[in-house]
């Protein structure tokens, strides 16, 4: 399988939160991550947009990023 990743990945088991808007918040658990992207298990990412916030400490430092792949209950993320 080739590795596409611009930055070597660290596996990791922390939680996360997509920042939808104003008052939307969903939970995600990170997998991986790197230096410009990560990957996170989310129930549903269908409904995700394809550009959103995403913050692992509770909103504090929140990240653009745009979800350049995603399967039924998985996605990847870079960090825009």
């Amino acid at each position: 399988m080739d590795e596409r990743r611009k930055s070597r990945r660290a596996r990791v088991l922390k939680g996360g939160k997509f920042l939808l808007d104003k008052d939307a918040i969903r939970d995600c658990v990170v997998r991986d991550l790197t230096n410009t992207g990560a990957g996170v298990e989310i129930p549903h990412t269908i409904d995700l947009p394809d550009a959103l916030s995403f913050t692992m400490n509770t909103g504090r430092a929140a990240r653009r990023c745009r979800v350049v792949w995603r399967k039924i209950s998985k996605a990847g993320l870079e960090f825009t």
